[in-house]
């Protein structure tokens, strides 16, 4: 007998199954539509599939919201019959979270990204006049794939895609589910993860798939120019397609690195993790694109080159959706999506693709338009030629290095095959120091390129006279050498790879400006490149000091060593602070005032106050709330908070909290804990020092020995704050084959200690401690000053707005050339 199930809300779920066959099925009719209506032309039976093609693309329109709308309304109303909203959202949950828990699973991501296909399609339905019906097709084909990976249906043993409405009772075989009132029992979800529980991560997911799906656009161009053999007419709306993704996907990466910033505590917004390098390299290849885009519109040249990098952008974009989909970086990287078992569909998906741009740039090699002279030296062409090869090249080295571990699943796939069993004995390493692999190689092309973008503005296609180039380089040049000794004194920078990077950004902001002013006469409408470019050089310049001069400013000058779970470097760099207690910190009195809780987060009210050196009070002070919570699957999940400044940030994040949940539950019990040699815990007043094991210890009040004692103690050192240290002596005794434990008690602090096991083969035991009081409040906290950090930020809108300048630019080109040809 079907039991009968109480609670469920079914119709919610049924809406979005039926909506995700639909849009499926429709993108499938549109793709086959529009194949038809580009093979068949401007004929009558081409714009009748033409209109058909465009009325299954409105359905699988509505269809792809039906998804969203039905998938937002489970979020939204914590529907836990429903395994996606019981994953990904709570209860507790801030209503300006339960977005984040849409595109928090795998499910929701690829439902985003098909979503902004959906509203490029309309632009280009609106805006792509006889480039509508083979660009679509490509879309619409893209859209199908995507819909194979909501549908959840199985073919044979093999599963199609993973289906984000399927019932909890459906994913999960347990006995509660025996019972018709189960959801009686489910009253809460396991939460968004609380790293994504920041504002950024409202908005930076979004951006950077508008982003993803924007570099669809030039590659379906790229096909539809091969497969009508026509190389002249899809230009202008390549380029200004280029130009939107380069800008979309640029912002979405910057806005990680904000989210980084301001969320996670490694002090930075870059660490070289593989799935960010998955989305910086395929927009160093669409910039790469770009400019061979220019050269190819300006001089005829480089078109292969061209169509070579605008599709690898879009291949590459396939390829960072396996690498962060499959699971294959589950070891290397702390941003990557679980393996759902779609690791076959996601390859079948990128090497579609691959085979459909291969083939197509095969058939048309030959024929495809090139200028046989080569480009003279001093030609602006030339050198945005090398730029964009400087820039594949870099894109190709990070690449490498982030893909070993498909790289070595790729090698011990042909360690089974008897031939090439001694060829691939050992796998590939990847870098032990992944900052350090990737800035000794990538600094040096930073350095080419900021230079590049200072020098080739002042260049003409074709040919230039370089006695002109020279008097428009002069001054900047003078300029930057300059401002760069003052710097390099100043700011303490050493190394000849950071003094060139310094010059070279320096260079290109003086170079950018002075050709807005001196050749462009200030018409900033016309000049989109040189303020995107004098953006970019500002964020190459701010990485560079607020990364090489950063400072951490909370030393421990206690003399407290932090345990077995901080290294050496994070003992020096940690501060302890208790709950209104002064501690000196560089130019600082920093206090801990206390906390408040909000949802699953602490906030940890940290006072600083600056000493004035001359005086001796206090000349500032304001206070910072570091966040962090105890997570019972993640340990402690911490949040900086940051004083900005105009030349610097303070940034300050928690390292350690106290429990206080299980402070409460352990007050007057012996809590037991495994503690090393030499080790260091903490307890109400005081911290506590593990040094180390006396055998046969003498009589003492707690203790007498007996002849035939196996008798061993533990020196245990308590030391105050304020200087008061402690002995405390607890025995361990084997008498007559029974085990006893004679406690120490210190008074002063009301602790009692008692050693419950020994484990001589790791040097450690297992220490009980009984305190009549709940530990005392403290943090344990590091603070980092970041100076010029806003040169980054800054220069972050600067080329935003360079490029939208751009954008606007050749959208008008475009209208006015479309006019002159009607």
């Amino acid at each position: 007998m079907e039991i009968q199930y109480i609670g469920e809300q079914l119709i919610p779920g049924q809406i979005g199954r039926l909506s995700v066959v639909t849009a499926f099925v429709a993108a499938l009719t549109a793709t086959i539509a529009y194949f038809i209506a580009t093979q068949r032309g401007i004929s009558p039976s081409g714009n009748s599939w033409k209109r058909t093609a465009r009325i299954a693309f409105f359905v699988h329109a509505a269809a792809v919201l039906g998804i969203i709308l039905s998938l937002f309304y489970i979020l939204l109303n914590h529907r836990f019959e429903y395994q996606y909203a019981w994953q990904h959202s709570s209860m507790e949950l801030p209503m300006k979270y339960i977005l984040s828990c849409f595109w928090e699973g795998q499910e929701g991501s690829f439902l985003l990204w098909s979503f902004w296909h959906v509203v490029l399609g309309f632009v280009l339905m609106a805006r792509a006049k006889e480039w509508e019906a083979p660009v679509m097709t490509v879309l619409a084909v893209t859209q199908a794939f995507l819909g194979t990976m909501l549908l959840g249906l199985y073919l044979g043993d093999y599963r199609v895609g993973s289906n984000p409405f399927l019932l909890l009772r459906e994913t999960m075989d347990a006995p509660i589910f025996a019972r018709a009132n189960y959801l009686d029992f489910i009253t809460d979800g396991n939460g968004l993860n609380p790293l994504l529980q920041n504002y950024w991560m409202t908005i930076h997911p979004p951006t950077l798939f508008l982003g993803f799906a924007a570099t669809l656009v030039p590659f379906a161009f790229v096909i539809a120019a091969l497969w009508k053999n026509d190389y002249k007419g899809w230009i202008s709306q390549t380029l200004s397609w280029s130009l939107f993704a380069t800008m979309v996907l640029g912002v979405g990466i910057l806005m990680g690195g904000a989210w980084a910033y301001e969320s996670l505590t490694f002090g930075g917004f870059w660490a070289w993790d593989p799935v960010e390098n998955a989305s910086l390299v395929p927009w160093l290849t669409l910039a790469g694109g770009l400019h061979a885009l220019l050269i190819y519109k300006h001089t005829g040249r480089a078109l292969k080159l061209t169509f070579i990098l605008l599709s690898l952008t879009f291949l590459l974009i396939l390829y960072s959706t396996f690498l962060t989909r499959s699971g294959i970086l589950g070891d290397t990287s702390v941003h990557s999506f679980t393996d759902l078992g779609m690791s076959g569909q996601l390859i079948f998906f990128m090497m579609f693709f691959v085979v459909l741009a291969a083939l197509f740039l095969v058939m048309r090699w030959r024929i495809i338009p090139s200028v046989k002279e080569e480009e003279k030296l001093s030609s602006r062409e030339f050198w945005l030629f090398i730029g964009a090869l400087i820039l594949t090249i870099s894109a190709f080295q990070i690449s490498f290095s982030t893909s070993i571990p498909v790289l070595n699943k790729f090698l011990s796939a042909f360690r089974v095959i008897p031939l090439f069993e001694n060829l691939f004995e050992k796998d590939l390493a990847p870098p032990v120091n992944p900052e350090q692999h990737y800035n000794s190689i990538q600094i040096w092309v930073a350095i080419i390129i900021v230079c590049l973008t200072g020098t080739v503005q002042y260049m003409r296609y074709k040919s230039s006279e370089m006695k002109k180039v020279l008097k428009g380089l002069i001054v900047p040049l003078v300029a930057a050498v300059i401002i760069s000794l003052l710097a390099i004194f100043s700011l303490e920078i050493y190394g000849i790879q950071y003094i060139l990077l310094l010059f070279a950004s320096l260079f290109a902001v003086f170079a950018n400006v002075g050709y807005l002013i001196t050749v462009l006469k200030g018409r900033i409408n016309v000049g989109g490149a040189s303020v995107a470019h004098v953006g970019f050089a500002l964020i190459m310049l701010g990485s560079l000091i607020s990364n090489l001069n950063q400072k951490v400013i909370s030393i421990n000058n206690q003399g407290i060593d932090f345990g077995a779970s901080f290294d050496e470097k994070n003992k020096r760099e940690n501060i302890l602070l208790r709950k209104d207690d002064p501690v000196q910190m560089h130019d600082y009195l920093v206090t801990y005032i206390g906390d408040s809780v909000s949802g699953p987060n602490n906030y940890y009210k940290v006072l600083y106050q600056r000493i004035d050196k001359k005086t001796g009070g206090i000349s500032e002070e304001f206070i910072l709330y570091p966040n962090a919570q105890i997570n019972p699957k993640m340990g402690l999940i911490a949040n900086p908070d940051t004083r900005h400044y105009l030349r610097k940030d303070i940034f300050t994040h928690v390292t350690s909290v106290p429990d206080k949940k299980a402070q409460e539950e352990s007050a007057g019990v012996f809590e037991p804990d495994t503690v090393a040699m030499k080790d260091t815990f903490f307890i109400a007043k005081a911290f506590v020092v593990l040094e180390g094991l006396e055998p046969n210890p003498p009589a003492s009040s707690q203790y007498q020995p007996v002849d035939g004692d196996i008798a061993v103690a533990a020196r245990l050192k308590l030391q105050t704050l304020n200087g008061e240290t402690y002995l405390a002596k607890p025995v361990f005794v084997i008498r007559d084959r029974s085990v006893l434990a004679f406690e120490a008690e210190v008074k002063e602090l009301n602790v009692t200690f008692r050693i419950e096991r020994i484990l001589p083969e790791s040097d450690k035991l297992i220490l009980g401690v009984k305190q009549q009081e709940a530990e005392s409040d403290f943090i344990i906290m590091k603070a980092i000053i970041f100076p010029y950090i806003n040169l980054l930020w800054l220069g972050c809108l600067v080329m935003a707005f360079g490029i939208l300048i751009s954008i606007v630019r050749r959208v008008r080109e475009g209208k006015r050339s479309r006019k002159v040809l009607s």
